[in-house]
């Protein structure tokens, strides 16, 4: 016998601002006679009908309600209506952004892609993240002109947690956040947020903030995970975007971009992309910025670009980082010849040289390089003179499969240097 629960289900519906089902999907929308209410809009994958519920398979879906706090500044899209072809909708999306604002092809290209990944954070691992560079009244225009074009946008001018804390589940709101001194812990937690398959919690609850996020930010705020784009000061006067008009062009591009959704989505969820050539902490991210790309392969060959180089910068840094130099410097113990075993003490020699050598001004203790040597999972022994690793086959596959992940400088010369060096390479590709 179905549970009391199970009945009171079907009798009220599941709530829901959306949801993939097999061969349905579904989305909530404004409702045209009461503008603070939603209703369902379905996509069979031929045509569109909306309604105030929605049956599958025995489960009856309605449409969750706009709930007080922040979700009542999201805003939410009309019925969806066609959109002609993907590269039709997205040129319009770039004449839009480069009418309204002053930008490069490559910076409208990348704001577009965001503006389409925006769409599919239910479809990808990560939702996109997007850092805005430059003066502070071409940074705010921008985020006003992607609020025309984002999926369930909310701008915003400041943010605490109070108001987070306020987003219902599954919302996946595109925060558009013009303010680059927020508070360390709102900006820590907002940049945790972009993993689908991660939870924030708070307090006795949790914070639903998952979706993609926009920030006017500062140069030293955009140095982790994120795509930056730099805006230019405008020389020259733009087109004023009145209120009606921003109402008239963010209502028609959100009717057909909620059809792009509704048509996509499987595609896009499904996608295998070639990500090897990118750094391994950006291969999701650039998944999440290309997936959303169909059927334009100018706009994907400009993002593909700019997200590449993007990828070098960040491939520079690891020159840097403390445990690719560990994992470097412990490869050239692996390369010395006669060398059966090294000292956590001469390893930390190495790599302060190295540090040197690349104009970094810190210096690892021999403790702290040996709990980095730890942490790649290579393991040692105390011995009378300090901390010794031999270089068994076994901690010699582990340092050059370090290395190898890395991307250590040496590695990438394409030199096998011993018969492990060979075997990684073969592995890795």
């Amino acid at each position: 016998m179905p549970s009391r629960s199970a009945k009171a289900q079907r009798t009220s519906g599941i709530e829901t601002f959306g949801i993939i089902l097999p061969n349905l999907i579904v989305e909530s929308i404004l409702d045209s006679d009461h503008p603070n209410q939603l209703q369902l809009h379905r996509w069979d994958g031929r045509q569109a009908t909306t309604e105030p519920t929605t049956s599958y398979h025995g489960r009856m879906y309605t449409s969750a309600p706009i709930a007080t706090g922040l979700a009542q500044a999201v805003h939410f899209p009309n019925a969806s209506k066609a959109f002609g072809n993907a590269a039709e909708l997205t040129t319009s999306m770039l004449n839009f952004l480069t009418r309204y604002a002053h930008l490069s092809p490559d910076a409208a290209a990348l704001l577009v892609a965001f503006a389409l990944a925006s769409w599919f954070p239910d479809c990808v691992p990560v939702a996109p993240i997007l850092y805005l560079l430059g003066p502070d009244n071409e940074a705010r225009l921008v985020l006003r002109l992607l609020g025309c074009l984002c999926r369930r946008p909310v701008l915003l001018g400041d943010i605490d947690m109070a108001a987070l804390a306020t987003l219902p589940s599954r919302l996946d709101a595109t925060l558009l956040i013009d303010q680059r001194n927020l508070a360390r812990r709102v900006t820590r937690v907002l940049l945790a947020s972009n993993n689908r398959y991660f939870r924030i919690a708070h307090g006795n609850g949790q914070l639903n903030i998952y979706g993609a996020k926009a920030f006017s930010a500062a140069p030293e705020f955009a140095n982790g995970t994120g795509v930056r784009v730099s805006l230019s000061p405008a020389q020259d006067p733009l087109p004023t975007l009145t209120d009606a008009r921003e109402i008239e062009i963010a209502n028609d591009f959100r009717a057909k971009l909620l059809r792009y959704r509704m048509a996509n989505c499987r595609s896009i969820r499904d996608a295998q992309l070639d990500t090897r050539h990118f750094v391994p902490a950006m291969r999701e991210e650039v998944r999440a910025w290309l997936a959303p790309i169909c059927d334009c392969p100018d706009l994907r060959k400009s993002v593909l670009s700019s997200l590449m180089e993007q990828s070098r910068e960040t491939e520079g840094a690891r020159l840097s980082d403390e445990r690719c130099v560990v994992a470097e410097a412990a490869l050239l113990f692996c390369h010395k010849d006669d060398t059966e075993q090294f000292f956590v003490g001469d390893l930390a020699e190495k790599v302060n040289d190295l540090l040197e050598g690349r104009h970094e001004e810190r210096i690892l203790t021999s403790k702290k390089v040996g709990l980095l040597l730890r942490d790649l999972g290579i393991k040692g022994e105390r011995v009378v003179k300090g901390y010794r690793i031999v270089l068994t086959e076994s901690n010699r596959e582990k340092i050059h499969g370090n290395a190898r992940a890395y991307r250590v400088i040496s590695t990438q010369d394409g030199v096998v240097r011993c018969n492990h060096c060979k075997a990684v390479h073969e592995r890795m590709n």
